[in-house]
């Protein structure tokens, strides 16, 4: 039996095919290139605790992309073949320089390039990236409506068996009627990590949100939605030793690094008194043996709010920041636990399904705001390759 590989590379697709679509030959080169990249393409990671996509599974999953690409063309691509994206790196532009997170996910991103249209609102979902726990979507988005400088999109993510997800989206206006946008979802399940993801997104509606917005311009709702299947990046996970201190009653715990092609993931630990649950802000310092500084981005958090017994909530938290320097031997992480007053509320859900919505403002009787600067964290790196 002919291996799949062999198989997608002996294809011959009729130009015929694309015709109606108006697709030219650099286009269709690029996709074919693309599928029989993600067939080939198994990875050679080594290191500690090492995980690894099969060979069985990248091949499905570009089997069903190849699927699906190749029938949608007719029928999704003629409005993406006839306009060139006006960004060729969404991640990058929209991070500005600002912290150098997303400096190589396009690299590695997969191109979906799918495009929805509703009630005048056309959204080209341009690729997708997976790290085993938070997912990242940029898409272009064309309207003749003036939605402002920085419009929010109303969309949702849905993902099986995800107990809960953070996520944060970041759109800008380009060009007059033409947006580019990031969403970044980050789920909580049982599961340590996944080898790939489903998912839906949906798309229901687009506000202006600047101050005196007309009220025709200020929302218009649409009905789009689109349904991709992706494979997580390989990684290797380091765990942490002599991880943990404490600071006003505030335990941190620094629990593992995962450690990817592209980003670098934190995992921690927060034991925070109920009463301080909405005041503690965590900042971090990150840096290398060689004088490298890290920035950082907030992925969210999952937990338990304690009961009356033990007064303590318990809760985990990610953050992301971009890929270490191969030749760090050592990662010193620095936390810096502050006490903020805030103002905000939202609903606790109990084991039962009920539901208490609650509110807070400032900071507790007898609390004071302050940071408290914890020990310096030593990472050793010397056994990652």
């Amino acid at each position: 039996m002919k291996d799949l590989y062999e198989f997608f590379n002996e294809i011959d697709i009729d130009p015929n095919e694309f015709a109606e679509a108006e697709v030219d030959e650099l286009e269709k080169s690029r996709v074919k290139k693309r599928v029989r990249e993600g067939i080939a393409e198994t990875g050679h990671p080594s290191g500690p605790k090492k995980w690894r996509k099969s060979k069985a599974m990248t091949a499905a999953a570009a089997a069903m992309i190849m699927a699906v690409g190749i029938s949608g063309f007719g029928l999704a691509f003629p409005a993406y073949a006839k306009e060139v994206p006006v960004i060729g790196d969404i991640f990058r532009f929209l991070d500005d320089g600002r912290t150098g997170v997303y400096d190589l996910y396009t690299e590695k991103a997969l191109d979906i390039n799918m495009v929805k249209a509703d009630n005048g609102i056309e959204v080209t979902l341009n690729q997708g990236i997976y790290d085993g726990r938070t997912l990242s979507l940029t898409y272009t988005i064309k309207t003749a409506k003036d939605f402002g400088e920085r419009p929010y999109l109303d969309s949702r993510i849905d993902v099986d068996s995800a107990q809960g997800s953070a996520g944060s989206e970041h759109l800008k206006r380009v060009s007059p009627g033409v947006y580019v946008g990031q969403s970044n979802y980050t789920f909580f399940s049982e599961e340590e990590a996944r080898d790939a993801i489903s998912f839906r997104w949906g798309i229901s509606g687009m506000t202006n949100i600047e101050e005196g917005a007309t009220e025709e311009n200020k929302k218009t709702p649409c009905k789009l939605s689109f349904s991709v299947a992706l494979n997580a990046l390989d990684f290797t996970e380091v765990r942490i030793d002599d991880n943990q201190d404490r600071a006003r009653d505030v335990a941190i715990s620094l629990n593992r690094l995962s450690l990817t092609p592209i980003n670098t993931l934190l995992y921690y630990s927060e034991i925070v008194p109920n009463k301080l649950t909405h005041a503690v802000q965590m900042d971090w310092e990150i840096k290398d043996d060689l004088g490298n500084i890290y920035e950082y981005e907030e992925n969210g958090g999952q937990g338990k709010i304690g009961d009356e017994m033990t007064g303590m909530t318990e809760m985990e938290s990610i953050i992301t920041f971009k890929r270490i320097d191969p030749r760090a031997k050592t990662l010193l992480i620095t936390p810096t636990m502050k006490l903020i007053p805030t103002r905000g509320g939202g609903v606790t859900v109990d084991e039962k399904g009920h539901e208490t919505q609650f509110s807070y403002e400032g900071l507790p009787k007898g609390v004071t705001a302050g940071e408290w600067k914890m020990k310096e964290i030593n990472i050793d790196l010397s056994a990652v390759k």
